[in-house]
C-alpha cells in the first residue's frame, strides 16, 4: 500500500504507539504536533485493520520513498522517541522497539 510521507510517519509512529498494546492519548497528541489530525485519523483507521506483520511489510514497501537518508531515518527515529516518550516513560520493550526501527529503516 502506497502512503504518502505524511501518512509514512503516522503509521510508524502509530506502530510504536501501540507497542505496549495500547495507544494513549498523549501520544496522539505527539503526533497531531508533526501532522494535522486528517491524516492521522485516515491512518489510525487503516492501522486499525493491519496486524504487525501487515504494518511491517507496508513500512518496508515505503520506506525507500521516506527513509532513503540518514537524515530521513534519524528524523522518523526521534518521532518514535517523541511518541513513546509522551508519557515521560520508557519501558525496556520500548527501547529494543527504538533499536528494531533503526534496523528496519537502514
Amino acid at each position: 500500500m502506497k502512503l504518502n510521507k505524511q501518512e509514512f510517519k503516522v503509521l510508524v509512529m502509530l506502530y510504536a504507539a501501540n507497542i505496549d498494546g495500547n495507544i494513549q492519548s498523549e501520544e496522539v497528541k505527539v503526533m497531531l504536533e508533526k501532522t494535522d489530525f486528517d491524516t492521522v485519523n485516515k491512518v489510525e483507521k487503516l492501522f486499525d485493520k493491519m496486524n504487525d506483520a501487515q504494518v511491517l511489510s507496508c513500512i518496508l514497501e515505503n520506506k525507500a520513498d521516506y527513509a532513503a537518508t540518514e537524515a530521513d531515518r534519524e528524523e522518523i527515529i526521534q518521532d518514535i522517541i517523541s511518541v513513546i516518550m509522551a508519557d515521560e516513560k520508557l519501558a525496556v520493550m520500548e527501547e529494543l522497539l527504538v533499536k528494531a526501527m533503526r534496523r528496519v529503516l537502514a
